[in-house]
């Protein structure tokens, strides 16, 4: 059995075509999930390689729409993984909330990871009454420092699983060992039933293991799009497999 890591696409990244193959083999090379990044202009949880990619995506034309329709694009070619869509609120208010629901839903989308998203804020409510109880849900993304009673105010929620940064901070910076999340980990663990994702800065099979000692799948981001920038989607594949396998 393959180890369970969640690869992070930007959608129309190195380019729309090139991206849909990517995904494709990211599922033949074994990852468990994918997370479909929709291209922003200010992606402020993001570090530079992830930015760039998002520029690169943007100039490629890449769209909230499109970004969904190539997700339709590689579910009709074969794609089975669970999907979950990374964006900004901004984009979801701007693209409107029931639309971004209805199409998230209509590619089987199973959860929404919105780093600018705070549980307490209106813009929460709203999409949470929007979604409802069928997929997608809202996945929250919690770093380690945050307040117990804010805490425990995201877990009365119930969500299905939720995203811990391994650190404070931005995407990419180096991996901190999860020994550092242990005691975070652990609190959550007695208040909640939710799939633990841990993200930023994974990057060897090492971090991956490292992570998986607390959590329950790793995410890959930033490591990947520099293998692409490297060389190329084929590289990228491989280098995903090298990550899964046991």
């Amino acid at each position: 059995m393959n180890k369970p890591v969640m690869c992070h696409v930007v959608a129309g990244y190195p380019t729309p075509e090139a991206c849909l193959q990517l995904m494709l083999g990211m599922q033949a090379a074994g990852a468990t999930a994918i997370e479909v990044q929709i291209p922003f202009s200010d992606p402020i949880a993001d570090g530079e390689t992830i930015m760039e990619a998002n520029d690169v995506a943007l100039d490629n034309a890449m769209t909230t729409a499109l970004s969904f329709d190539l997700i339709e694009k590689a579910r009709k070619k074969g794609l089975s993984l669970d999907v979950y869509v990374m964006s900004y609120i901004q984009k979801v208010r701007h693209f409107g909330l029931k639309e971004f629901c209805r199409q998230a839903s209509s590619c089987q989308v199973k959860g929404l990871i919105i780093p600018d998203l705070p549980h307490d804020s209106v813009e929460f409510s709203d999409l949470k009454r929007t979604l409802g109880k069928k997929p997608p849900s809202i996945i929250p993304v919690l770093s380690p420092g945050m307040m117990p009673d804010r805490l425990r105010k995201v877990l009365a929620l119930q969500p299905s699983a939720l995203y811990i940064t391994s650190q404070q901070g931005i995407t990419g910076n180096e991996y901190a060992p999860a020994t550092q999340l242990k005691p975070f980990v652990s609190q959550i663990r007695k208040l909640s039933q939710a799939k633990i994702m841990i993200g930023f800065g994974i990057s060897t099979k090492n971090d991956v293991k490292d992570a998986l000692s607390t959590g329950d799948i790793a995410v890959v981001g930033s490591a990947i799009i520099k293998i692409i920038q490297a060389g190329g989607i084929d590289e990228a594949a491989i280098y995903v497999k090298s990550l899964v396998s046991v």
